[in-house]
């Protein structure tokens, strides 16, 4: 007795399913990754009627204390600024004139270590910056 065989499909890949994974994958990575991150503090700064401008000088160190007590040192977070500021000084040359920003709402304590470090440092040209309010 002769059997007939059926005729066989072509074999063949279906991408059906493999092109929805990549699709979920993508919109995962997509809403998943960070794009951008603040490198800046929101500082309230505190009002001023008398003073004067200061000058501008070529080498400026800017040290920030945020509301929360955070401090940056040339927008950079450090937690050891006596670290960081030797660290600092022994890359850069010593600044002209440090800049110290201090939100209105940071602690006293805060500046005080912040100005010890830097006395520390032998950095006594020390500005603070405020807002002028005429």
């Amino acid at each position: 007795m002769k059997f007939q065989r059926r005729p066989q499909e072509p074999v063949s890949l279906n991408l059906t399913p493999l092109i929805d994974v990549v699709f979920l994958l993508l919109i995962f990575f997509m809403v998943s990754t960070t794009f951008e991150q603040k490198r800046e503090l929101n500082l309230q700064l505190p009002e001023s009627q008398h003073g004067e401008a200061a000058e501008v000088v070529a080498s400026l160190l800017q040290i920030e204390v945020s509301g929360q007590g955070e401090v940056r040192l040339n927008g950079d977070k450090v937690t050891d600024l006596t670290g960081a500021l030797t660290q600092y000084l022994a890359e850069q040359p010593v600044p002209e004139q440090v800049l110290v920003i201090a939100d209105e709402r940071a602690r006293h304590g805060q500046v005080t270590r912040v100005l010890d470090a830097l006395a520390g440092a032998d950095l006594v040209e020390v500005s603070f910056q405020t807002r002028y309010t005429p």
